[in-house]
This record gives structure tokens, C-alpha cells and sequence, in this order.
């Protein structure tokens, strides 16, 4: 069985930025397409990163405790007790129903569904960071009644179907028996009274589908596949918060630079008149163009260190540039090179 505060490497009570942090160390050590990766790893801390940077399903992994093959109806682990003598039926009732038994009991926040998208970047903008504005359709909140479902002019009255308690009876079978619990009324949503006039655009249901802009931020050196959370974006739902946007970035590969962790590595053709004699090379970087000397008898592969020409680190500092010497050979000689060559072979050459 897993436990996710084990597998991101933090303490039970680490803070959010403290989870990120770690994620980000360990999603970048163990992703499959580095040299060296591991993709059950990076599969592993993804799940542990899902559940723990979420509040609601970190408050229930808390007080469930781990998950795994033996794990019961809604996570609950049931190799980790010998009897019910030490379990809290109320807490079962919660995890099976969604709520407690009772009226005192407390209730469960209501959630928006989460939004997954896909967002495809340009290499540098993965580099050095960009913004995106993207267009979705979901459920939001209803602009005609602002959210609360009424006409205008409308009154509140008393719900028909718990008959305005905000709560109903319902029964359920379970492998325990048959439950009677007391559960939030559908028709109201809690509250115990509904408009006397509906909203004509949500028909009182508060929320209504429409296309909404959403600002999205690609930090500076993200990677391929890594996903980006935007609370409070993904899709309203009535009388419950607004679920989250999770947005995937996929980087498009780059003509001539690739990534190497926090480098950035390049090939540079050069003539072997140029190895041999040294000389001045103006390379178009991500940036701006740059001077690169080619030292005197450069070898073939040899790599040259440009350094803090890399991917933006989150201390600020950057990585260098790895450029990869690639020595052209002639296929074809004069009789005046062929010469030259000679003398050459003559001095040891």
C-alpha cells in the first residue's frame, strides 16, 4: 500500500507550495522521456501529487489513511483494523452515502467537475514562460439570476419535497444492511426554500452552460506532458464550489535545441579547416544571436559550455548551453588541398 506523503518525500503537514515543490523535483527526476527516467515512478508521484494537492481529497486520505487492493468502498482500508469496535460508523455512512446519518451530522461540500484540457506550446515559450487564453465551454455560474436561480422579483417560499427541513429520508442497501440516513433535498439543495419563479435561462438550477475565457500561466521551464492546476475553473454546480482545470502542456520540439534537464544542447557543423585553425562562430540563440569562439583544434563531439544560456531555474539562476562540435569532413579534394594534406602528413599531422 502507498502512502503519498512517503512517495512525494514531505511531512504529513506540509504545506501546498512544499507539495508542489516536491512534485515538480520528482516529476522532473523520474520523467520517462529523460535518460534515466522511470515511468511507474513518474506515474506514482503524479497520483500522489492528484491527491494531495487537492484539499478535499487530501482531508479524506487523511482520515482514511492509505489505499490500496485491500481497500474497501470508497478507499476505506480495511486491513488497517481487527473489529468495528474502534470504527466510527458515522464515518463509514460517509464514505459509502456521501454524508452522515442524522440530522447533526456534518455535511459534504458539494463539488464542480474538474476540467481537463490540452495546451501546445512553442519550445521557447516552455523555456522561458507564456500565457494562454483559452476558450471552454462548461457549466458556470448563471449570469440571467447571478447564481441564485430566481426571476426577477421572485420570492422564496417553502420546498414541497422536504417541506422546507433541507433534508429528505433515503434508504440504502450496503453489504452492512439496510441504511436509513437523512441526506440533502434535491429539489432545494439544502436550504429549505426555492424561488417561487425560476430562472428562465438555469430553470433554477443556478448554473448554466456557457463559453468562458480562462487566463492560463506556463511557468517558465515547464516540461513536456506536466499539467498545470488552475483552482476554482473547472465547472460551477449548484449550492458547491467550482471544481478545478487541470491543463496538460505538450512542447513542440525545436529545429535545433533540445532540453537536458536545466541545459539546453545544440550540434554546430563546423569546416575542419575551422577545427583545425580555430575561429568565430554567431549562433541564433532563444534569445538573441551569440558569439561562440571555436578553440584551435577543436575535436569531432568535443562540447563547448556556454554558461547561464539554459532553462530558467525557480532560484533564478539557468542552465548552460551544451553545443556539440561536429567536424565536416571534404568528401572530395583538389590536387592543391591533397597537397597541403601531404605536408601536413609529413610534419606528423
Amino acid at each position: 500500500m502507498k502512502d503519498y506523503y512517503d512517495v512525494l518525500g514531505i511531512a504529513r503537514n506540509a504545506s501546498k507550495d512544499e507539495i508542489k515543490k516536491a512534485y515538480r523535483k520528482l516529476a522532473h527526476q523520474f520523467h520517462p522521456d529523460k535518460k534515466g527516467g522511470d515511468e511507474a515512478k513518474f506515474k506514482e508521484v503524479n497520483e500522489a501529487y492528484q491527491i494531495l494537492s487537492d484539499d478535499g481529497k487530501r482531508a479524506q486520505y487523511d482520515q482514511f489513511g492509505r489505499t490500496g487492493p485491500s481497500a474497501g468502498p470508497g478507499g476505506f482500508d480495511f486491513g488497517n483494523f481487527q473489529g468495528f469496535e474502534d470504527v466510527d460508523m458515522g464515518d463509514i455512512f460517509e464514505t459509502f452515502f456521501g454524508g452522515r446519518g442524522g440530522q447533526g451530522g456534518r455535511k459534504r461540500q458539494k463539488r464542480g467537475r474538474d476540467i481537463s484540457i490540452d495546451i501546445e506550446i512553442p519550445f521557447q515559450e516552455a523555456v522561458f514562460g507564456s500565457e494562454r487564453r483559452v476558450l471552454i465551454r462548461k457549466f458556470a455560474t448563471c449570469d440571467t439570476c447571478s447564481g441564485t436561480g430566481k426571476a426577477d422579483g421572485a420570492k422564496e417560499v417553502a420546498c414541497e419535497q422536504c417541506r422546507g427541513a433541507g433534508t429528505v429520508r433515503d434508504t440504502k442497501q450496503s453489504f452492512f444492511g439496510t441504511f436509513t440516513q437523512v441526506v440533502e433535498c434535491s429539489a432545494c439543495g439544502g436550504r429549505g426554500n426555492i424561488p417561487d419563479k425560476k430562472c428562465k435561462h438555469c430553470n433554477g438550477d443556478e448554473v448554466a452552460v456557457k463559453s468562458e475565457e480562462i487566463h492560463v500561466i506556463i511557468p517558465q521551464g515547464i516540461e513536456n506532458g506536466e499539467v498545470i492546476r488552475i483552482a476554482g475553473q473547472g465547472e460551477a454546480t449548484r449550492g458547491g464550489e467550482t471544481g478545478d482545470l487541470y491543463a496538460k502542456v505538450h512542447v513542440l520540439a525545436h529545429s535545433v535545441f533540445k532540453r537536458l534537464g536545466h541545459d539546453l544542447t545544440m550540434k554546430l557543423d563546423v569546416p575542419l579547416s575551422e577545427a583545425l585553425l580555430g575561429g568565430e562562430r554567431v549562433i541564433n540563440t532563444l534569445e538573441n544571436p551569440l558569439k561562440v569562439k571555436i578553440p584551435q583544434g577543436v575535436s569531432d563531439g568535443e562540447v563547448l559550455k556556454v554558461r547561464g544560456k539554459g532553462i530558467p531555474r525557480e532560484d533564478g539562476s539557468r542552465g548552460d548551453l551544451l553545443i556539440s562540435v561536429i567536424i565536416k569532413m571534404p568528401k572530395k579534394l583538389s590536387s592543391n588541398v591533397k597537397a597541403l594534406i601531404e605536408e601536413l602528413k609529413k610534419e606528423g599531422y
